[in-house]
């Protein structure tokens, strides 16, 4: 086990390997708004939360971020296959840190990006056997990703049942669960209860962007 390290005045006065991290996340969401269709751009408020508790707990935790920063490069240069894998190697390499589930969804993400979603699939299993250690709005961004991975494969009632159980717990992908379930629903051929779940998320999210589209369903 590391030892933890004592934080000190002129540590605090440079940069940590977090916020270098952040800021190459930051721009990589800017540049890639359509990732937040597949329940990506979510992730980055995940990795704020988990490196500001982490970001001073030992050269462990510093190792995994700057572990993950480096696989974010491949990111920033539209690399989906190779940040896939590179991800979810940063991942299983830091199991136990905060970087782990953050690292396998980013490259569950990156898998989908990349048209590959066995791949995507066979990590969030693998991330799903821990989920009941990670806080709800993680747990929900898995299942977002899991049904964003089995509709990219048409399988849309399987699809809509794991939108379904995202909606269930409480995190910031609700709207995203909901609108997904909706949609795999109608593709599924059951329209009475993708026309529910859209009167649903009309009538409890009046600011919802899309608003105009799910009118026009109803």
């Amino acid at each position: 086990m590391a030892n933890k390290a004592r934080l000190r005045r002129k540590d605090i006065k440079r940069p940590d390997e977090f916020i270098t991290l952040t800021s190459h996340a930051l721009g990589w969401v800017r540049q890639h708004r359509q990732l937040a269709t597949w329940g990506g751009v979510g992730l980055l408020v995940c990795l704020v939360a988990v490196g500001v508790a982490t970001a001073y707990r030992g050269a462990r935790e510093r190792d995994a971020n700057a572990d993950l920063s480096r696989a974010l490069t491949k990111l920033a240069s539209n690399d989906y296959s190779g940040a896939a894998s590179e991800l979810m190697e940063v991942s299983g390499r830091w199991e136990g840190t905060g970087v782990s589930p953050v690292a396998g969804l980013l490259g569950a993400n990156a898998a989908l990006r990349a048209g590959d979603a066995d791949k995507a699939i066979t990590e969030l299993t693998r991330l799903q056997a821990r989920s009941s250690e990670l806080p709800a709005y993680l747990q929900q961004q898995l299942l977002v990703a899991w049904g964003a991975a089995l509709e990219s494969k048409q399988q849309w009632l399987d699809a809509a049942t794991k939108y379904k159980e995202a909606t269930i717990l409480t995190g910031p992908y609700t709207v995203e669960a909901m609108m997904g379930e909706a949609r795999t629903r109608e593709l599924g051929g059951q329209a009475d209860i993708a026309l529910e779940l859209y009167r649903e998320v009309y009538e409890q999210f009046p600011d919802l962007p899309d608003r105009d589209m799910v009118a026009a369903k109803l």
